[in-house]
């Protein structure tokens, strides 16, 4: 599992050291704080990276954890991450997305078990049988992050940066 689930507080020591390690572009801005705290056991994360310069994209990390059921311990319900150009914003400067908008990549577990959905055909949904060479369920957010910031760098294609095939 991407980072630690136990509680919070350890969540956010852990977050806090990754995203101190990141080597973020000068035209990088977040509109908007990143995590949420509901209590020990139930957090989000809602972490936006936008770039004003050509191109102008964005990511945007997306995920919620809750409580198991009997133990003292958390676990992520759910999680979206996007790498796509910003087709539309909100007045805070938030990237607002459809789901047949342009991307480079997007992979989540919002409605279906854990997918991809590729830059060739947004609205497809590649289920981890079709991927070679990532688990999608383990997918560390930092990594997604770290991988869209090297394809911004690049060009090369995000499969590439992410090391996975569809198969």
């Amino acid at each position: 599992m991407p980072g630690p689930t136990d509680d919070y507080f350890a969540y956010k020591r852990w977050f806090d050291r990754e995203y101190d390690a990141l080597e973020l572009p000068a035209d990088c801005s977040e509109p908007s704080p990143p995590l949420s705290y509901s209590n020990q056991y139930t957090w989000t994360v809602e972490w936006y990276l936008v770039f004003a310069n050509d191109p102008k994209v964005y990511i945007r990390v997306f995920e919620h954890f809750a409580k198991r059921a009997q133990l003292q311990l958390s676990q992520r319900i759910h999680f979206a991450y996007n790498y796509a150009p910003i087709t539309r914003s909100d007045p805070r400067g938030v990237p607002g997305y459809l789901p047949n908008d342009p991307i480079f990549v997007r992979i989540d577990n919002i409605h279906r078990p854990p997918h991809l959905h590729p830059e060739a055909d947004p609205t497809q949904h590649h289920l981890q049988e079709k991927i070679d060479g990532l688990t999608l369920a383990n997918l560390d957010l930092f990594d997604f992050v770290r991988a869209s910031l090297r394809h911004r760098q690049s060009g090369r294609p995000m499969s590439r940066e992410l090391g996975y095939r569809i198969i």
